[in-house]
């Protein structure tokens, strides 16, 4: 199980509630955001009374929510913040309603060229990967692509009836302004995700933080710290004391040799600290 589930499924919880049974919602008796035809395929049964439900367990919903909602919306294969996104839609619309929408996103941004089946598989994921902007301007689209499709619902379960709900659901936005703003699930999603990014840049999973940088990329200042890099200038020192005590245009003669001598030593010893690594 993802780490990202547990902290899903508290958020979860917390936007689908306890037992209800409301005449604008098409899912019936439902608990923990679980209607009684979920539950009833879950157990493998024709159907369940309004009553099961209500006994229904947070244990069973999280094992519910776990097979028939994050898997079937490819979850395990989303980066952290968006495989949230797509968990709560489907939860809400139906996983392949998730995943479709997420793959008409990724279309529109012209990074997806398979079919629009709601299954998110190695094409979806690649195209994930590729979106325009990272994965922060893709979260968003993804939004706006749900409550697009929210907006698109009519009738006494459309949004009409639903869709300030929706609306603070998806965007922790009120339209009516009785409501403090709060993050949405865009919000935490955008939270999720910037988390794991400030993990990734302290020491990230799987990675080996001890590889050694690129030879080439070692700095002149970090070579020329090296004691070794000085032993031209020893060794012209050394075979330069005797001519030190000749004429004066030997004395001049030599050290012009001698500068270029060092400089061509400490050149070769650089290239060659850097070719090596």
């Amino acid at each position: 199980m993802r780490e990202t589930l547990p902290k899903a499924l508290a958020l979860m919880f917390g936007h689908e509630g306890g037992y209800v049974n409301a005449k604008t919602d098409a899912g019936g008796p439902t608990k923990y955001g679980i209607t009684h035809k979920t539950l009833a395929a879950h157990r493998g049964v024709p159907s369940v009374t309004a009553d099961m439900v209500k006994a229904l367990t947070i244990e069973e919903a999280t094992e519910i929510y776990n097979r028939s909602y994050w898997k079937q919306a490819g979850c395990d294969l989303l980066p952290a913040g968006l495989d949230y996104m797509a968990f709560d839609f489907g939860v809400n619309s139906g996983p392949p309603r998730a995943v479709r929408t997420l793959q008409i996103t990724l279309r529109d941004a012209g990074v997806y060229k398979g079919a629009i089946d709601g299954h998110c598989g190695e094409q979806t994921v690649a195209a994930v990967r590729a979106y325009p902007g990272g994965l922060a301007s893709l979260m968003r689209a993804y939004a706006d692509a749900r409550m697009s499709f929210l907006r698109s619902l009519s009738g006494k379960q459309g949004f009409s009836v639903n869709g300030r709900g929706w609306t603070i659901r998806v965007t922790g936005k009120d339209p009516l302004g009785k409501w403090k703003d709060q993050p949405g699930v865009l919000g935490n999603a955008l939270r999720m995700a910037n988390a794991v990014m400030t993990v990734a840049t302290v020491a990230p999973a799987g990675v080996n933080v001890e590889a050694k940088a690129p030879a080439s990329s070692i700095g002149l200042t970090e070579i020329l710290k090296k004691p070794e890099a000085w032993g031209p200038v020893g060794g012209a020192l050394a075979a330069g004391g005797s001519v030190l005590s000749g004429s004066v245009i030997l004395q001049y003669a030599f050290a012009a040799v001698m500068l270029v001598g060092v400089g061509v030593g400490v050149w070769y010893f650089v290239r060659r600290v850097r070719e090596r690594g």
